[in-house]
């Protein structure tokens, strides 16, 4: 195995410059797999088993470089992050160096703006380019249709179909995707398994048979990085029902433009845009400018905002030095489904 393995795992030229850039050596591996305390190096010999200190974060995407006594963090590119911890309220990282965050949702599934959304305000925060890709196009009859609907309701975020049991849409799709890192978001069910062994050709990942309804079943319990033959690099996440963002303004503004544009033209300052007469919002709502489940769900985003960062703040002055001290930074966790 030789340095091309590394490129295939998706080093480009400017990590190299960046990793010298920081003043590490060469360029060691990329993270594939976190399990509890363990993490799996993908280096240019093979794959290599590293021990994860206390307190330290590493993530599914990572870059490691070789340090004088272990291996270096570099810097991230990109951070697809979460809310979570014991109160719901802590930055956690998902996956790093992520080019696009794909959202897989399912041709057969019941559309969940709420979700959808969420996933897309995570993108654009880590600084990665959302795509909506609706599974199992086979099972519709206009699934074109289908994917301007939702591209509509999310407000004109790029949306395409694929079939792979047909083949429809995969080569389009693989033309995306070539040479870069992404990540695969959505519901459990949603054959985010089964594409990723479409891409790779083979059965890299086990995959749920289809119910009667079309939906598939959760099979992906842990984050993991497989190289695309093709060119490419995918990081299968498991499904997930309900998604938090832990996400400034600038990330709910991008994926809420069309909402955003209208609250920022609204004439009163710190309006709720509800009911009040004379509200841009509102009265884009009533006239069908805008739909009002989506300005729900952008204000949603714009509270939960507010209340995480007042508890943060509240912390903040709460506890001690001390404390401050000893408190390890939070531990990337697996999902599950249950």
């Amino acid at each position: 195995m030789t340095e091309s393995r590394l490129v295939s795992l998706g080093l480009t030229p400017e990590r190299m410059a960046a990793c010298n850039a920081q003043g590490h050596g060469d360029v060691l591996g990329r993270v594939s797999r976190v399990d509890r305390g363990i993490a799996t190096v993908e280096t240019a010999q093979g794959s290599l088993r590293l021990e994860i200190d206390r307190g330290e974060e590493l993530v599914v995407g990572d870059w490691l470089a070789r340090g004088a006594e272990r291996p270096v963090l570099l810097e991230r590119s990109t951070e697809l992050a979460r809310l979570g911890g014991p109160h719901k309220d802590q930055r956690q990282a998902v996956a790093a160096n992520v080019d696009i965050a794909v959202i897989v949702h399912s041709s057969t599934a019941q559309f969940r703006l709420p979700l959808l959304s969420t996933f897309i305000v995570m993108a654009y925060d880590a600084g990665a380019e959302p795509l909506v890709l609706i599974s199992k196009a086979d099972l519709v009859h206009d699934v074109e249709l289908l994917c301007g609907d939702i591209a509509n309701k999310l407000g004109g975020v790029e949306t395409m179909a694929i079939s792979t049991q047909s083949g429809y849409g995969l080569e389009r799709f693989r033309e995306i995707i070539e040479n870069k890192t992404i990540v695969l978001l959505g519901e459990s069910g949603t054959g985010k398994s089964t594409l990723t062994n479409s891409l790779c050709g083979s059965e890299q990942l086990i995959a749920g048979e289809l119910s009667r309804s079309g939906q598939g079943k959760h099979t992906t319990t842990h984050r993991e990085l497989i190289v695309i033959p093709s060119g490419g690099v995918v990081i299968d996440t498991p499904g997930v029902r309900d998604a938090s963002s832990f996400s400034g303004e600038r990330a709910i503004a991008l994926a809420f433009h069309d909402v955003h544009d209208r609250a920022l033209a609204c004439r009163f300052h710190d309006c709720a845009h509800g009911e009040t007469q004379g509200c841009a919002v509102s009265a884009a709502i009533e006239s069908g400018a805008l739909d009002p489940e989506r300005v729900e769900t952008y204000l949603a985003e714009i509270a939960q905002r507010i209340v995480v960062t007042e508890r943060l703040e509240e912390r903040e002055r709460t506890e001690t030095p001390k404390k401050k001290k000893r408190r390890p930074r939070s531990r990337n966790t697996e999902d599950s489904d249950g």
